[in-house]
């Protein structure tokens, strides 16, 4: 039993073991400590750096390299525009380091698609595509809602394309709910009051905000402006260490989803 299959072992345990706890706490907290990832981050950190004494080669250093910034880059960006959390972009610097290389190689694992020779960049494509079809499933159920009434109602200021995008981000939820479930959902439209009157104005990416859409809301609520039972688009606070425990498992047994996407489109086109 070599060295290398040890640590391949080591690494898979690892983050199967961190990020299934962490997918719990994520599902039921929406917020998670960060000694999994210190754990998780300083363990695969070691981990990597046997391999690269144990069997070093320029081919090996560069994917090191392309996974470190490539998860750092990804982690960095996604946190900025507000479609990850703190953990989110954690999570992925920690891969980026722990699983730089593929390990169903040195497991003797027949993974059954096609292979990303970056391995963390194969987990991040499959959680962002098992992400997706939460999204596919949000449009399904506004077009259902849509078919018993209009969508929008004081929304039709707002441009196309974001009444497009709120389509696929979230869905029309009560007032008084939306504030008893504030960890659990993001408001896409804030309530303005202007020329006497109450407007909504959609704004898509909440989370990345400085201040709590939740507060302003509370405070109308509390004057009578807004009524606990009228409705407002919300997001669902994705549980994204999910989709990438989810994603991870993929990649290990089967390989990397959107690189099969590629190949079957291509395989149809030529």
């Amino acid at each position: 039993m070599s060295i290398l299959y040890l640590t391949a072992l080591a690494k898979v345990l690892l983050c199967a073991i961190i990020l299934s706890l962490a997918s719990f706490e994520d599902w039921r907290t929406r917020e998670i400590s960060d000694i999994f990832w210190f754990v998780m981050g300083s363990c695969g950190a070691i981990l990597t750096a046997i391999e690269m004494v144990m069997d070093f080669s320029l081919n090996r250093l560069i994917v090191l390299a392309l996974s470190v910034a490539a998860c750092l880059a990804l982690g960095f960006g996604l946190y900025y525009v507000g479609f990850f959390g703190g953990a989110d972009a954690k999570c992925l610097w920690c891969l980026g380091v722990t699983l730089p290389y593929n390990p169903t190689s040195s497991l003797g694992l027949n993974a059954l698609g096609p292979q990303n020779p970056i391995f963390s960049i194969s987990i991040f494509n499959n959680s962002i595509l098992t992400a997706a079809l939460l999204a596919l499933g949000i449009a399904c159920f506004n077009a259902i809602r849509r078919i018993r009434g209009p969508l929008f109602s004081g929304e039709e200021e707002s441009s196309l394309w974001r009444r497009s995008i709120a389509l696929v981000l979230g869905y029309k939820m009560r007032v008084s709910r939306a504030l008893s479930k504030k960890d659990f959902y993001f408001p896409l439209e804030e309530f303005v009051i202007e020329d006497g009157g109450v407007k909504r104005r959609f704004r898509l990416l909440t989370r990345c905000l400085d201040d709590d859409p939740y507060i302003k809301l509370k405070e109308l609520v509390d004057k009578g402006v807004v009524k606990g039972d009228d409705e407002i688009w919300v997001s669902p606070a994705i549980p994204l260490i999910v989709n990438i425990t989810v994603g991870f498992f993929i990649a290990l047994f089967y390989g990397d989803l959107v690189l099969a996407i590629a190949k079957g489109l291509l395989n149809l086109i030529l």
